[in-house]
C-alpha cells in the first residue's frame, strides 16, 4: 500500500517561496492498494511518475477512472485545503473507501495523460461485450485558473466540485481511482499573478509611501559613548551623589555627639584625696 505523503503534503502544504519553478503538483487517490514507487519523494521528472502510474495500474485495479488535467497551477495553489476542499480529504484519509494516496509537490514536465488514458483504455476494456466488466473513464480538463486571487480561488472551487460530482453521481461502484494531473504555469501567467498579488498589497497599504521609511542601525549610543570620552576628568564623572552627601549629613551630627561626650569626660577633676580611706579624727565621728 503506498504511504500517504504527509497527508498528500496536507494538500501541498508547502510555503510558495520553497516551491520550484516550472513545477506543479501531482495527485492520485485509489480504493484499491497499488504499488507506487517514490512515495517519500517530493519532486519528480513527469517520465518516472507516468511510468509509476502505469505499471500500478496495468492489471485495472478498479472498475472507474477519472483523470483531472488542470492547467496553470503550482503547490501553492494547493496549501490551503479550503481552496479544494473535496480533495483534501481525499487526499487526507478523510474517505474510509480510499486505500491509497500518492502526491508529489514538485514534478518536472507534464505527465502524459493521453497515454494513460490510452493504457487504460486498451487493458481495461473487455474483448467480449459485458457490459458488467467494462472499466468506465472519464476525463476532465481545466484550463488555467485567472490571475486574480479572488477569481482563481472561485474557479478551483468549482473544479473540485466537479470532480467531486464525478466520484458520487457518475462513477458506477465505489471502486474507483483519480488521477489528478497538474501543469505549471507559464512565465506570462506567473509574471501576471504576481504583479496582481503586488498591486492588492498597494493598495491594502493605507499608509502610503509617506510612512515607509528605511531600517537603519541606531547609532545613538555610539555617540553617547563618544561624547562621553570629551572634556575634563570632573566633567566626565560625578563624584559627589546624592548617597554620599546623604551619608556625610548622618556622620557629621554622630561624630560632633561623640566629640562632646570625650570632651566631657576628659573634663571631669576628681583629687586623688577623694578615693583615699579617711584616718583622722573626722573618720572616727562618722563611726
Amino acid at each position: 500500500m503506498a504511504k500517504t505523503l504527509l497527508g498528500a503534503l496536507a494538500l501541498a502544504a508547502l510555503p510558495s517561496a520553497l516551491a520550484f519553478r516550472n513545477t506543479s503538483p501531482f495527485f492520485l487517490f485509489s480504493t484499491a492498494e497499488l504499488l507506487i514507487d517514490g512515495t517519500d519523494a517530493s519532486i519528480a521528472e513527469s517520465s518516472k511518475v507516468t511510468t509509476d502510474v502505469l505499471g500500478a495500474l496495468k492489471d485495472c485495479p478498479t472498475r472507474s477512472y477519472i483523470i483531472v488535467q488542470q492547467e496553470g497551477v503550482s503547490s501553492a495553489d494547493y496549501a490551503d485545503g479550503r481552496i479544494t476542499p473535496h480533495l483534501s480529504q481525499y487526499m487526507g484519509g478523510k474517505h474510509e473507501e480510499v486505500k491509497t494516496t500518492f502526491a508529489l509537490p514538485d514534478v518536472v514536465g507534464q505527465v502524459d495523460a493521453a497515454a494513460i488514458l490510452a493504457h487504460l483504455q486498451a487493458k481495461c476494456t473487455p474483448n467480449n461485450d459485458d457490459q458488467k466488466a467494462a472499466a468506465w473513464f472519464s476525463r476532465i480538463m481545466s484550463k488555467a485558473p485567472a490571475t486574480s486571487k479572488a477569481l482563481r480561488t472561485q474557479q478551483l472551487l468549482s473544479e473540485d466540485a466537479e470532480l467531486e460530482e464525478q466520484i458520487v453521481n457518475e462513477v458506477k461502484s465505489r471502486d474507483y481511482t483519480v488521477i489528478y494531473i497538474t501543469t505549471p504555469q507559464t512565465e506570462t501567467q506567473a509574471k501576471a499573478q504576481l504583479a496582481d498579488e503586488q498591486y492588492k498589497y498597494d493598495m491594502e497599504n493605507s499608509f502610503g509611501e509617506a510612512v515607509q521609511m528605511e531600517l537603519k542601525r541606531d547609532l545613538s549610543s555610539h555617540m553617547k559613548r563618544a561624547n562621553s570620552t570629551q572634556g575634563g576628568l570632573f566633567e566626565r564623572y560625578q563624584y559627589f551623589t546624592p548617597g554620599l552627601f546623604m551619608g556625610f549629613a548622618a556622620i557629621i551630627p554622630l561624630f560632633l555627639i561623640l566629640l562632646v561626650g570625650i570632651r566631657a569626660l576628659t573634663s571631669l577633676e576628681v583629687s586623688y584625696y577623694a578615693f583615699s580611706k579617711e584616718m583622722g579624727p573626722n573618720a572616727q565621728k562618722k563611726q
